[in-house]
């Protein structure tokens, strides 16, 4: 069976256009779905994969349902297309670190598992992020009137011991990862219930599958382990890899690594390269 790549783009189409060529492969079909305040939208192009564009666009913001909205845009695209293998959810800055052929024999060794990479959280984020509710950020990135706006709602909350959600329990874990055709047909037939649910949450996208998971009756085949993605988090967001990092990236053993900029484009060149004949 044919894997599924899921991407979620903005910017950066310099390094989009390299991943294309290193996901480029008849056992691939690759989706993107571009931020819908992305004006003007690359030519993009692929010989041996069918390439996708998923037409109904969603304005994604930071720690917004919206992160959530786009990934479901690019599931239902993907299982209204075909039945895959392995559904890829990464972004327009992943790399991958090994060739196609290596990818698909992990794949294939891996079963039926779903491959997460492990967050670290502590109960006062889970209290802040999931058991609160987290108005104003549509606004919130870059808007310090929205910020603080927030950060009162969360004080009211606490004086008037505001909870919800008490009971279950939220695991965390990287939004990028990669699931089988069967936890991705779950994931739809529980979106409404998902939708209600993470709404108003805060980066609601790193706990809505892992949580909705280990939850159902796939919590058996939940993986978490640090071989989906080699990154860094630096004050708030991933750091972006330089040319010095090279031999870190691949001697890490990770199958994808995030994130990479045009900024950097040697070092980007020198992965493509490489992994030319990298088994």
């Amino acid at each position: 069976m044919k894997h599924a790549y899921l991407i979620i783009a903005h910017h950066e189409f310099n390094v989009l256009k390299r991943l294309l060529q290193m996901l480029d492969d008849e056992r691939n079909d690759i989706f993107i779905h571009f931020d819908k305040k992305v004006k003007d939208i690359p030519v993009l192009q692929t010989d041996k994969s069918a390439l996708h564009i998923i037409k109904k666009r969603i304005n994604i913001r930071w720690g917004h349902i919206s992160q959530i909205e786009g990934e479901y845009a690019l599931m239902e695209a993907a299982m209204q297309t075909d039945n895959y293998k392995y559904c890829h959810i990464i972004s327009g800055v992943h790399l991958p670190l090994y060739a196609q052929d290596y990818i698909h024999d992990f794949f294939d060794q891996l079963g039926n598992l779903q491959l997460l990479t492990p967050m670290p959280t502590y109960l006062d984020e889970i209290k802040n992020k999931m058991m609160s509710y987290n108005f104003f950020l549509y606004n919130f990135s870059g808007r310090r009137t929205y910020q603080i706006l927030w950060r009162l709602g969360h004080r009211v909350q606490r004086l008037l011991k505001i909870q919800r959600h008490v009971g279950t329990v939220f695991k965390k874990a990287s939004n990028w990862m990669s699931i089988t055709d069967g936890a991705v047909r779950y994931m739809i037939s529980i979106k409404e219930q998902v939708l209600r649910k993470y709404r108003y949450t805060m980066c609601g996208d790193e706990f809505f599958t892992p949580t909705e998971l280990e939850n159902s009756a796939l919590r058996e085949l939940v993986l978490y382990n640090e071989r989906m993605l080699k990154f860094e988090i630096g004050r708030a967001n991933a750091r972006t890899f330089r040319l010095e990092d090279f031999d870190e990236l691949m001697t890490s053993g990770c199958l994808f690594a995030r994130k990479f900029s045009e900024t950097d484009m040697d070092l980007v060149e020198k992965i493509v390269e490489t992994i030319k004949d990298r088994k």
